[in-house]
């Protein structure tokens, strides 16, 4: 069985998010003069966004009270009424994430904006970890190249050979470029393999990806070669 601890820690970040295409999103609100724009984004430690996560936002005197759920870059935005201090609780993997700190949004001449990150800790015990040979991308495309099909295929066949086998597939980049959009990049690869197997025939709910961007290298960044080897789609058994 796969064991999970978690932590909650809370703390205020500037965050750049990403579309599909690695440029920024427009807010869907803009700031009134009474009420502020706030966005929330829910991350782990690693920076990473976490998608259908829901945030409930509740104001200390009890008049205000929302939820949201996060898209798929972690982003909660919402107008919320200035002078007033709000409270944040994340409902996540059947677990709800309390926290002492509150926001206090405070009155202000003009319109502004405040970004907050919401960032959960998450241990996992894998059974094993293994890197999926002979998978690879052009430059900041995340397109499944013929090539690579056969060798998805054999983790596909794995799978079906292993019917209580559960996966994660992380996606990694080197250092070059942003690394915000590293992190994007990262996560969209490793979707588009998922897809690939899910496409196949595999139940989704045996596969889960998650991008780490240029977080997690195997070498140091330092030459060619080793830029290669961080480039990679990785295998991580959670239960089998």
């Amino acid at each position: 069985m796969v064991r999970f601890l978690w932590f909650l820690l809370f703390l205020y970040s500037f965050w750049v998010s990403a579309q599909d295409e690695l440029t920024l999103p427009p807010p869907p609100f803009k700031p009134t003069d009474d009420s502020a724009l706030v966005n929330f984004i829910i991350t782990d430690l690693d920076s990473v966004p976490l998608e259908r996560a829901k945030l409930v936002v509740s104001s200390t005197d009890k008049i205000f009270k929302k939820e949201f759920i996060s898209d798929k870059f972690g982003n909660c935005y919402t107008l919320l009424p200035e002078g007033k201090i709000y409270t944040m609780v994340v409902y996540k993997f059947g677990t709800d994430f309390p926290f002492d700190g509150a926001l206090p949004v405070d009155v202000e001449p003009g319109a502004y904006s405040i970004d907050q990150v919401i960032r959960i800790k998450i241990i996992r015990d894998y059974s094993r970890i293994f890197t999926l040979e002979n998978v690879y991308f052009d430059v900041n495309k995340w397109d499944i190249k013929p090539e690579c099909a056969p060798h998805i295929d054999n983790l596909y066949n794995t799978l079906m050979i292993n019917p209580k086998m559960k996966i994660e597939l992380g996606g990694h980049t080197d250092s070059d470029g942003d690394d915000v959009k590293n992190l994007i990049l990262s996560q969209n690869r490793a979707e588009a393999v998922m897809q690939y197997l899910i496409k196949k025939g595999l139940d989704p709910n045996r596969v889960s990806a998650k991008g780490y961007g240029e977080q997690v290298p195997l070498v140091p960044n330092t030459t060619p070669e080793n830029k290669a080897k961080n480039r990679r789609t990785e295998v991580r058994v959670l239960d089998e």
